[in-house]
């Protein structure tokens, strides 16, 4: 037998800008309510708790930073930005199914070169659990395997278009607060940050040093600072008595969104969040 398949090439066509990266909690059923407040004359998008990214590839804005706590996922960006065609190939050199999934999540990312790296972490979160990022104790990646319904075919032109978005960005890897350090005058801020709600579980993102309940009173300096110096922001935060006494001052708004978390679809259900901003429409 000879070695397992790996990913078929696709036929290159022309697609419209979207998120390369399945991610629990992502905004894109959001985005049409998100990009109304954005406006072309904003001098720079700044986005510190990055995750997919989906509203900054949504609207492809002149200048980015985008920031996370997550190395792997700062690291697998800038990858993608320095050479695509190298972490295209790094891709299809790596096989599919489960066996295969196991061996390759069990590498240590930290010894691979920065291309491998970075195909490494779009075959992961292709292939697992809902999209979900959540490590060990040991800041390993854990989420386990889900077979894919259908044939999966990485789309080389998105890859692309990716690639040539992050052009324009600065990647931060480091605490929401370093990325916010660079703010200046006529920037749009979006934060969409992981859920720290007490009441509930909410599935988002698991790091050793995630973001928790701690860190809301220095997320509302931060917002407070922001609306002090007129630099424009959106927050969308899980609804919640945290949530709402910590947005109040902007007036949030609830939106329903439905919930991709769950082993099976019908069991998945929608809940509510919050949407914040100082800017009015």
């Amino acid at each position: 037998m000879g070695p397992p398949p790996a990913f078929p090439r696709i036929t290159k066509k022309r697609n419209l800008m979207k998120t390369i990266l399945r991610w629990a909690g992502s905004k894109m059923q959001l985005l049409p309510k998100l990009r109304q407040f954005w406006k072309d004359d904003y001098s720079r998008y700044v986005e510190p708790f990055a995750g997919s990214g989906c509203l900054f590839f949504d609207l492809e804005p002149r200048q980015g930073i985008l920031g996370d706590l997550n190395w792997e996922l700062v690291t697998a960006l800038r990858a993608l930005r320095r050479d695509v065609e190298l972490v295209i190939q790094c891709l299809h050199r790596l096989p599919t199914g489960k066996e295969n999934y196991y061996r390759i999540r069990a590498v240590d990312p930290q010894q691979l070169p920065p291309a491998e790296l970075s195909a490494r972490f779009l075959y992961l979160n292709r292939f697992c659990f809902n999209g979900l990022y959540r490590t060990n104790l040991s800041g390993r990646f854990n989420v386990p395997y889900a077979e894919p319904k259908t044939k999966v075919r990485f789309d080389e032109i998105a890859l692309v278009n990716a690639s040539r978005a992050l052009q324009k960005a600065c990647l931060v890897h480091g605490d929401f607060e370093a990325t916010l350090s660079h703010v200046r005058e006529g920037d749009f801020v979006y934060l969409d940050p992981p859920y720290a709600v007490d009441a509930r579980r909410v599935f988002r993102e698991y790091l050793p040093s995630s973001f928790s309940s701690v860190d809301l009173p220095r997320l509302k300096r931060s917002l407070e600072q922001l609306a002090s110096r007129d630099i424009a922001f959106v927050i969308t935060y899980a609804d919640s008595r945290e949530s709402r006494r910590l947005l109040a001052p902007w007036k949030p708004r609830r939106v329903w969104v439905r919930r991709n978390i769950a082993g099976f679809a019908a069991a998945r259900r929608g809940y509510y969040e919050l949407l914040a901003s100082n800017i009015y429409l």
